[in-house]
């Protein structure tokens, strides 16, 4: 477009350069014309004679041919403006095309992005609830015929467990039966919480992704996982988890209840948990 622009503007002052020059030689031819007509000379061999005609013609023409040349550069004074006017139009139009462009750009990417966030978070998604379906499964060998998760349980409610910390020990050492599940966990939510991609809406779109997390467990797990993540030292090694529980809410549908009956154990759980933790959770 800018091309075509400066190719215009040379034509249109190559044309006026034409018609200047044709009416310079048409006045040149007059003002001879008139010079040999009114003083009805003829070809001198005189100097003089020359030099009259030469300060006539030099007198009468000069001024027009200043006059001309004046117009002219005007002229292309004027063409030169209206293409720099119409070159800035121009670059205001690329620029603007250009932001879009990189908008459209971002748009991609930031898609791009979440698709393969999304790729790898259902991916662990789906391996963890593999993980919570082992924990939930009968289990011949190690529990006989009840679940790791059952097995844990009964083991720490019939213990007359008081406090958080005597449940964690139990839980540690029954480490091989849960452990995996609660690694697996701590790992979905610490790859959301590190990759999510979405913009300037962070934090609800961990929010979100955390909530499909939650979705699938239970409040008999949930139980468990109060007390696995127990910990009053930021030293402890399970201290992010801990913040990452409290930060989505992940207890927002735990019930201190167990077979009908409300656990002493979880009493003072809000004393180790920040309220956040629980959201919206009307019990606690």
């Amino acid at each position: 477009m800018e091309q075509g622009n400066s190719q215009s503007s040379i034509i249109n002052i190559e044309k006026i350069l034409k018609r200047i020059c044709v009416v310079a030689v048409f006045i040149l031819v007059v003002v001879v014309g008139f010079y040999f007509a009114k003083f009805n000379v003829r070809l001198s061999s005189e100097n003089g004679d020359w030099g009259t005609f030469g300060d006539f013609v030099g007198g009468t023409l000069n001024p027009i041919f200043s006059l001309m040349s004046l117009f002219a550069l005007l002229y292309t004074i004027v063409l030169q403006t209206k293409e720099m006017e119409q070159t800035r139009e121009e670059l205001k139009r690329s620029a603007a095309a250009q932001e879009k462009a990189e908008e459209a750009l971002k748009g991609q990417l930031e898609a791009q992005r979440k698709q393969l966030f999304e790729g790898t978070f259902f991916a662990l998604l789906d391996q963890h609830n593999k993980a919570l379906e082992r924990l939930m499964s009968p289990n011949d060998i190690r529990t006989n015929k009840h679940s790791d998760l059952e097995f844990i349980r009964d083991t720490i409610f019939s213990s007359g467990c008081q406090e958080l910390s005597e449940a964690k020990n139990l839980i540690n050492a029954n480490n091989n039966l849960c452990g995996h599940y609660f690694r697996v966990l701590y790992q979905v939510l610490k790859f959301v919480s590190l990759n999510c991609p979405h913009g300037s809406d962070i934090y609800n779109g961990q929010k979100m992704y955390s909530g499909i997390v939650r979705s699938f467990i239970g409040n008999d797990v949930l139980q468990l996982l109060i007390i696995n993540c127990y910990c009053t030292d930021h030293n402890d090694q399970y201290w992010k988890y801990k913040l990452l529980i409290e930060k989505y809410a992940f207890l927002e549908h735990f019930s201190p209840i167990v077979n009908g009956n409300v656990i002493f154990l979880f009493s003072n759980v809000t004393s180790y948990y920040d309220r956040g933790a629980f959201g919206e959770n009307p019990i606690v």
